[in-house]
């Protein structure tokens, strides 16, 4: 597992510069737009009155090369696109429907997202014989997926398409490899950082978060703005994604690097989930629920709370939905042992029982391609799953929170086959703790035994 951090590091070394170079908050610039010389516009043809002779016609060489489908396909194909997401993240996808549309014409793809119980619906669906062409895959799709043979290898169409597994940063492609084959690409990759209000440090009278926060330093400020505002001081609900940096930071993991054996019964984790609780219980966490919010980030939005661990989709969700909100990010804080974030990537895949499989990946191949991967970056939803194109990220809030994913210690949150178990077992336990059912020992021992018996399979 090591391994994987490793090459996951080494392919995304190149964003460190950048974070260095432009500090934890600089000031946003102009975003670079990539180029489109080779795909010349309808008001740069040249009409039928001015078209060159035979004699003076360009070579082939000479004329700008039209965009081309990434593969041949199928006369009359119609394929479904579905996966999870909020309005935010379906209208990235539109968009990115739309720019396919212009590279292979003949396809038509309708989108039907479904915004949740994802995982379960699809798996309905595919029992049933009535999944989507192309959907979204997690690790807990793959795993009761890809061994089915119920997901399309996609290596022959890659090679055909000049596209190569080394395009893709290494470490992201580890969850949906099996067997040396290739079941699913990458579509983006994010991680956490600390998001606050200005407005509501301004209130408490509590100096800005700095990138070189420690949780100690969180937990005062949300302590001071719960006790001096009417806004909560820090969102978190019991979830195992936001609770990760917690533990990482701590020298932590969910399971062991060989994944033998699970590690929630340890003083690692359950040190920093009593500090958790510990903050809950006076006042300075409080879950979204608590402040009438669906989500933390939703709490952000409406000016609920002070701060709290969200990823660069806030970038576009905040641009989208609350565009006159003032809002900021740092570097996810510092714990006792080391600074760590957690890495999150889904990819893409094809139903193995699609009617159109070269349109299928040819949608694929695009939608994870850096054409369009490019053009998702700008919005701020996500970064581009291209170690080449790091630099695109130039907003300041998603240049900050981008930089836990080069930290030495963050993690991809990967656990092998079973890794939604796992991180099913997490949550629980933390919700357990919250609603004061258990104390900390009580529910990480039991999350312990749950998280060992996943990991064998059970």
């Amino acid at each position: 597992m090591k391994a994987r951090w490793f090459s996951l590091m080494c392919a995304l070394s190149v964003v460190a510069l950048l974070v260095v170079a432009c500090g934890p908050t600089p000031q946003p610039t102009e975003a670079p737009k990539p180029t489109v010389a080779a795909k010349p516009t309808e008001a740069a043809k040249p009409t039928e009155a001015a078209k060159p002779t035979e004699a003076a016609k360009p070579t082939e060489a000479a004329k700008p090369a039209e965009a081309k489908c990434p593969l041949a396909v199928e006369d009359g194909a119609v394929i479904t696109f579905s996966g999870w997401g909020d309005e935010t993240e379906q209208q990235i996808y539109r968009d990115s429907i739309e720019r396919f549309k212009k590279v292979c014409p003949t396809v038509t793809v309708n989108y039907e997202p479904i915004p949740a119980d994802f995982q379960t619906k699809l798996k309905a669906q595919m029992a049933g014989g009535t999944a989507p062409d192309v959907f979204y895959v997690d690790d807990q799709l793959m795993t009761a997926f890809g061994p089915t043979g119920q997901l399309l290898a996609l290596d022959g169409y890659m090679a055909e398409a000049g596209v190569s597994r080394d395009d893709f940063i290494p470490a992201l492609l580890t969850i949906f490899t099996l067997e040396g084959k290739t079941y699913g690409l990458p579509k983006d990759w994010g991680t956490l950082g600390l998001v606050y209000i200005p407005e509501v440090f301004d209130q408490a009278g509590v100096a800005y978060p700095t990138g070189e926060w420690t949780w100690d330093d969180l937990r005062a400020a949300a302590r001071a703005i719960a006790d001096k505002t009417d806004y909560g001081g820090f969102c978190q609900n019991a979830d195992w994604a936001r609770f990760a940096p917690w533990v990482f930071s701590n020298g932590g993991a969910y399971a062991t690097d060989d994944l033998s054996k699970a590690l929630l019964d340890t003083p690692q984790v359950k040190e920093m989930a009593q500090y958790v609780y510990d903050m809950k219980k006076e006042g300075s966490l409080v879950t979204a629920a608590d402040v009438g919010a669906s989500w933390c980030g939703e709490a952000i939005g409406k000016k609920l709370v002070g701060m709290t661990l969200e990823g660069g989709w806030m970038v576009n969700f905040m641009r989208q939905n609350y565009p006159d909100q003032k809002w900021a990010a740092v570097l996810i804080p510092k714990g006792p042992v080391t600074r760590a974030d957690v890495i999150f990537t889904n990819a893409i895949g094809v139903n193995a029982s699609t009617k159109y499989p070269r349109a299928a990946a040819a949608f694929t191949l695009y939608v994870t391609s850096r054409e369009n991967q490019a053009e998702i970056v700008k919005t701020g939803f996500a970064y581009s799953t291209h170690p080449d194109q790091v630099d695109l990220v130039v907003d300041a809030n998603d240049r900050a929170i981008a930089g836990g994913g080069v930290l030495s210690d963050s993690r991809v949150a990967y656990w092998g086959p079973n890794t939604g178990k796992i991180n099913d077992v997490v949550s629980k336990a933390l919700e357990r703790v919250y609603l004061g059912d258990q104390t900390v020992d009580e529910s990480f021992a039991q999350a312990q035994q749950e998280a060992d018996a996943a990991l064998k399979g059970q």
